[in-house]
């Protein structure tokens, strides 16, 4: 039994088949999906797990399911020789548990068992526009991600995708790296916004607030150095919400920039939050320096 901010939640596998069932319905609760078509059923979990694929869920007091973690076996292309990877699929977590880090204990429980397979890597997608998991993936778990991949699901139809075509970083874990193992030891410091600027990060978009305090890109500058700051929304939500053009803009000026850098060799290996008067803001910390990803 683990305690999480003052509760008990217990994390541990998938046992029985009401589990799974129940893993599957709360699919359908976290991602307001209209209908089954976009959730994995419980038939396909409990296949995954018991070959090679792991499935790890967080449980209230009362043993209910209140979040889970599913990955499959996989293998990283064109990689010599033959690497094996864990492909995390999903990540989800009952909204009135969420924001008490029970998303970032599943994860490294989720690294413990891909480690005890004796595989290194870990891969998954996740909208670029999120900060909030931008601040998870890079910040907390010490993932990287160098590559993009443009409306990865086609045209998603549940409440929180609907609306924006379906853009992913691949995120790549890689379990052994010095920073990964640092972050599963302890939380990292914060990276200061205004000291990596007077450092030498140089800021891609100049962004200017309206008159309705949201964020929109008035200039795109070319990079000249080795560190960058691109910058997105706070909130994606609220600027889909507000504004449907304005969102859309986002996706397809940051869907520009990531692609132009990462061909370029930058990778995004971290992710700051800042403040600009009454203005929050968030951005990717994106360079070029050697990453050691340990051993494989």
């Amino acid at each position: 039994m683990k305690a999480i901010d003052g509760l008990d939640i217990t994390i541990r596998p998938l046992h029985a088949w009401q589990e799974y069932l129940a893993a599957e319905e709360l699919q359908r609760i976290v991602w307001q999906m209209p209908d089954w078509r976009d959730s994995v059923p419980a038939n396909l979990l409990i296949t995954a797990h018991k070959n090679g694929g792991i499935l790890i869920g967080a449980f209230d007091p009362s043993h209910r399911l209140i979040g889970f973690a599913f990955s499959f076996l996989g293998i990283v292309p064109d990689y010599p020789p033959t690497l094996l990877k864990q492909c995390s699929h999903m990540l989800a977590v009952l909204p009135e548990y969420q924001g008490q880090k029970i998303g970032e204990r599943l994860k490294f429980a989720q690294r413990q068992a891909t480690l005890a397979q004796g595989v290194s890597l870990m891969t998954w997608t996740y909208d670029p526009l999120l900060a909030l998991n931008a601040q998870l993936n890079l910040v907390r778990l010490g993932a990287m991600t160098r590559h993009y991949i443009v409306s990865a699901y086609g045209d998603m139809t549940d409440g929180l995708n609907a609306g924006l075509p379906s853009d992913r970083f691949e995120v790549e874990w890689w379990l052994n790296a010095p920073h990964v193992k640092s972050c599963a030891d302890a939380p990292p410091p914060r990276t200061d916004w205004d000291t990596l600027i007077q450092c030498g990060a140089q800021k891609i978009f100049q962004v200017e607030f309206d008159a309705n305090d949201l964020p929109r890109i008035e200039r795109v500058d070319e990079p000249q150095g080795d560190t960058l700051l691109l910058e997105i929304p706070v909130t994606l939500g609220l600027v889909k919400s507000t504004d449907a053009a304005l969102a859309l803009d986002w996706r397809m000026r940051t869907r520009a920039a990531f692609q132009k850098y990462f061909e370029a060799g930058y990778v995004a290996i971290d992710f700051v939050f800042g403040a600009r008067q009454k203005h929050q803001r968030a951005a990717y910390i994106l360079s070029r320096q050697p990453i050691d990803l340990g051993d494989k």
